[in-house]
């Protein structure tokens, strides 16, 4: 049991820790009242710097609505912040629930047994960190290259298209303006980091224990006793069990996806479709280089965020589509009347694959989801260019 909480860990521990700092994880019981009003303090600040961001690009937006190539340099940051800012409330709002997501992860009933399970698990747990190492990585180099952008351009803009309080060509305006943007852009970025790996983190808990649950039921075993019809009774019972439990983790990490992930689909379009045109407008040979270089990175890691949970959830619909053929597979034709039975209900409950939805019940996060969006954001691009020219 131990073990198994230890290696749960990986799937939330640092992803916990930065929410709790953000002060959008509920505290555990025994924490103390002056830990909970720091809490509250730190999660005052979080939300005043992403409504101050918020109100800098609306105002940036009404200022320069005639001028379309930098509408969408501002949409470039702004609909990001929109989705950082549904994730911070959506953690704070849903936190007695999501932190009862984490004690089921941690509890009994997931726990591995044999060495088959524990490699399962083990399995998932190294995709987890190397894909939270690469992505935080590659977010962190693209905010990097945000803030030395300007660096290149001789000091004569800000690194987000934002309003403007005062004249950026006095030095102590800029400085002041630019510290203001790092302290912003950064601890967004890393909202983004752990908000995003922790998902795909969770997804991957859930598809290995669906791997459990098929490998188990495959190993159910024939008769060679009478005994052996009890035993068996027994293991289907608790793969049922174990099967409810799964069903209830599921509805907890769509709790954890859902309102935030659906936001960040609709903001990845305007993020998209805004980066595409603003790539087809630089020109190398005028010196833009390095623009082309931070807008195609930026790109690069809008289509990773995307594609990173639908794949994921992806994963979870095909794994609980096989549950069907694993408990078929079990040597189950020489076990009695009643066991017969059980597998034939089991295998009715297993015929609906489990899909994440979106707030679009209709609309699930899925591989033809990340399609769709791609689809969708060029289209929205080539009919913008084309009204444009």
């Amino acid at each position: 049991m131990y073990q198994h909480q230890l290696v749960t860990e990986h799937f939330y521990k640092y992803q916990v820790w930065y929410f709790q700092i953000l002060g959008a994880w509920r505290l555990p019981i025994w924490a103390t009242k002056r830990q909970r009003r720091f809490h509250s303090i730190r999660f005052g600040f979080g939300l005043v710097i992403l409504c101050t961001m918020l109100l800098l690009f609306a105002l940036e937006l009404v200022n320069n609505i005639s001028r379309m190539r930098h509408i969408l340099k501002v949409f470039f940051m702004f609909a990001t912040e929109m989705s950082c800012m549904t994730k911070l409330m959506h953690l704070k709002l849903k936190s007695r629930k999501l932190a009862d997501l984490v004690q089921m992860m941690r509890s009994e009933q997931f726990a591995t047994r044999g060495d088959e399970e524990r490699r399962i698990l083990e399995s998932a747990r190294v995709t987890v960190v190397k894909m939270r190492n690469f992505y935080g990585v590659s977010s962190f180099c693209t905010a990097s290259l945000i803030l030395l952008v300007p660096c290149f351009a001789g000091y004569e803009e800000l690194p987000l298209t934002m309003y403007e309080v005062c004249d950026i060509q006095g030095r102590i305006c800029y400085g002041l303006q630019y510290l203001f943007h790092t302290v912003c852009l950064l601890p967004t970025c890393v909202l983004n980091i752990t908000y995003d790996s922790e998902a795909f983190a969770l997804l991957c808990f859930l598809r290995a224990q669906l791997q459990v649950l098929v490998l188990r039921m495959e190993k159910l075993g024939h008769v060679t006793h009478p005994q052996d019809n009890e035993r068996i009774a027994r293991e289907l019972r608790d793969c049922a069990r174990h099967f409810n439990s799964i069903v209830q983790l599921k509805d907890l990490v769509e709790l954890f996806i859902k309102v935030p992930g659906s936001v960040n689909l609709m903001c990845s379009v305007l993020v998209l479709v805004s980066n595409l045109f603003d790539m087809s407008t630089i020109s190398i040979a005028n010196g833009e280089g390095i623009y082309m270089t931070k807008t195609c990175i930026y790109q690069l890691v809008m289509l990773w965020q995307i594609f990173i949970i639908c794949y994921a959830s992806n994963q979870v619909t095909v794994h609980s589509s096989r549950l069907c053929h694993g408990i078929y597979s079990a040597q189950w034709t020489g076990w009695n009347r009643t066991n017969r039975k059980m597998i034939l209900l089991m295998m009715q409950r297993f015929d609906s694959p489990m899909y994440l939805r979106t707030l679009n019940p209709t609309f699930t996060f899925s591989l033809e989801a990340f399609g769709s969006i791609v689809n969708c954001s060029y289209s929205y691009f080539a009919l913008l260019k084309r009204v444009n020219s």
